[in-house]
């Protein structure tokens, strides 16, 4: 059975995160809108004294150029475009910005990865992402993350009364956790690559100078 998957459009995802990241997120957007409205304000846009058939090529010309400019980075003027640049700009730190076979079904099923350590983010972040970025980081997750995926499994049958939130096993046991904090630590959800993603987004666009609307 061949599996299609459509990576047109976007798609929503969640992203949980430490405390305070999504004020530093809403405090980049005022000079991101300013820059937008810079540019349909600029005066190559001006419609004065056009005829109805000649501004409506300007009006289409100025979105194709908001477009591209969007697409660039240059101008990220919402939450979801800020993260897609961060997450793309993680993907390519890590080397991850290239193609990936295709994915099981298990690793977009309901519940947790083995490994995963999602929790204790008090944050809650509602996106929507291009299709392919997140099916992109889906893969990178998944063919990276697989062989500790299937170790931690085995892991959770031969060590059934060890919790692994624990700091503690029972005894004779107590190596067991180390192992799995080994095999967890090679473990990377996309839930990680969000989190990673939006902070850098916020260090590239403070860094940068860009969070400012002064000239």
């Amino acid at each position: 059975m061949v599996n299609i998957v459509n990576t047109k459009g976007t798609v929503p995802a969640t992203a949980r995160l430490p405390y305070g990241t999504r004020v530093k997120l809403h405090q980049l957007l005022p000079a991101e809108k300013f820059r937008c409205k810079a540019l349909m304000e600029d005066e190559r846009w001006t419609l004065a004294g056009l005829s109805r058939f000649e501004a409506a090529a300007v009006r289409a010309t100025r979105r194709l150029e908001l477009s591209k400019v969007r697409e660039r980075g240059e101008i990220l003027d919402s939450l979801d475009r800020l993260a897609a640049l961060g997450v793309r700009l993680e993907l390519a730190a890590r080397g991850w910005a290239c193609p990936w076979p295709d994915y099981p079904e298990e690793a977009r099923g309901p519940g947790k990865w083995p490994g995963s350590r999602d929790g204790g983010f008090p944050e809650k972040l509602s996106l929507r992402l291009p299709a392919d970025l997140e099916h992109q980081v889906r893969a990178a997750c998944w063919h990276t993350s697989a062989a500790a995926i299937t170790s931690l499994r085995g892991w959770r049958d031969r060590y059934p009364q060890v919790v692994p939130r624990r700091r503690w096993a029972p005894a004779g046991q107590e190596s067991a956790l180390e192992t799995y904090r080994q095999l967890a630590d090679r473990v990377t959800t996309t839930g990680d690559i969000w989190r990673a993603g939006i902070q850098r987004v916020i260090d590239a666009r403070c860094g940068s100078g860009l969070s400012s609307t002064r000239d």
